[in-house]
């Protein structure tokens, strides 16, 4: 049995979820922009799982596209935000790839791009983000949950703020994992765009969506049908989409109890390892309750990750978007003294998890890291 805790990467798809899936791929595998009856239900059913969404995220349903993913939805918020030649765009360089990629590709194109510090912690340092703002700032990009760390971020402090400095900035945060980990409310959040993906609660892969404020215009990537208002052309990926809709109620439900659970979880790993030195929480205050990043001191991360697999328990080291690059862009942001950097482990958790299971974890991560130790005194 694996017991299985990088969550964060991805989740398992719930069963029900799962036929979900199968029906409309098998049985009402029908194209909604089609002129027939059935695919008139099958556009139904579409602009139903719209409504479910914004019911649950405090949105109205016109305002909610359909993409392939996070990495799709924030692609199509920070290009479809550009239209002047000119102007600057400030982000933080602890932004998930999806979404530094996408803004450094901006910078080649002639765009100012402005880099904010982030805290120790993985939080944004709210002031010189916002030093960074002026009359000439097209798009403000900050993370809701940082996707290392837990992080969590005012984005309506921040929202506010970056208007007060200039209203015309288009304000845009990645909340791929903030939804179904933390309270979300698009209306009291107030940012112009924001992205999130079901393959993070228990959907499919394959399926995300962006949330776009009414009256702010987005322009599209990809031309064809006119699918998604014409914002995002091409066969819409029914079965995901519905399926999509009953992961976000579900988790959105699930979110205090999660965070009780979620919290008594990481308490146990804690525990567990109090009597060894040198190891650090990379951010206790504000977090996510779903996420707890690790540093060991002198110790490969890689190596643990795959030492705890001998006991079928897999945990990440980071972002598994990132996993095939030489260094993290995110350590060097946080500036993790020296010591800590290649010792950086990261679990996360969902509702599958058992406390007996979350126990086995405390003390093979703590059994292991001593082995570790040992073995590196000679």
């Amino acid at each position: 049995m694996v017991h299985y805790f990088d969550n964060t990467a991805t989740t398992r798809v719930d069963d029900d979820l799962a036929e979900i899936l199968r029906v409309y791929g098998t049985e009402k595998f029908f194209n909604p922009s089609a002129r027939s009856t059935y695919s008139l239900q099958i556009s139904n059913d579409v602009k139903a799982a719209r409504e479910t969404i914004s019911r649950a995220l405090g949105a109205s349903a016109g305002n909610i596209t359909f993409t392939s993913g996070g990495t799709e939805a924030n692609n199509l918020a920070i290009f479809g935000s550009v239209r002047s030649k000119r102007g600057n765009i400030v982000v933080t360089a602890a932004e998930h790839s999806s979404v530094y990629n996408a803004v450094s590709e901006l910078g080649s194109r002639g765009y100012e791009l402005r880099l904010a510090k982030v805290l120790p912690d993985g939080h944004i340092d709210v002031e010189d983000f916002l030093s960074k703002v002026d009359d000439e700032t097209i798009l403000a990009c900050f993370m809701h949950v940082n996707n290392e760390t837990g992080a969590v971020n005012d984005v309506r402090l921040l929202n506010q703020a970056v208007k007060e400095k200039n209203n015309r900035t288009v304000t845009f945060s990645d909340g791929v994992q903030a939804v179904g980990k933390v309270p979300v409310n698009l209306r009291y959040l107030g940012v112009d765009l924001y992205s999130f993906a079901g393959h993070k609660i228990h959907c499919s892969k394959g399926v995300g969506a962006l949330y776009v404020k009414e009256g702010v215009k987005q322009l599209p990537l990809q031309f064809g049908g006119g699918q998604e208002r014409g914002l995002r052309s091409g066969t819409e990926y029914v079965g995901g989409i519905v399926a999509f809709s009953q992961a976000v109620s579900n988790a959105v439900k699930r979110v205090d109890e999660c965070e009780r659970l979620f919290k008594g979880y990481k308490q146990t790993i804690l525990n567990a390892l109090k009597d060894i030195p040198d190891w650090r929480v990379n951010c206790s205050d504000n977090v996510s309750p779903a996420i707890l990043s690790l540093s060991f001191a002198d110790i490969k991360g890689e190596v643990l990750v795959h030492m705890l697999e001998k006991y079928e328990i897999i945990v990440g080291t980071g972002s598994a978007c990132s996993s095939n690059s030489k260094s993290s862009r995110f350590v060097k942001a946080i500036e993790l003294p020296p010591r800590f950097v290649e010792g950086v482990v990261r679990i996360s958790f969902s509702k599958y998890n058992t406390a007996d299971e979350v126990q086995l974890l405390a003390d093979k991560l703590a059994e292991s890291v001593l082995s570790l130790r040992k073995t590196m005194l000679g």
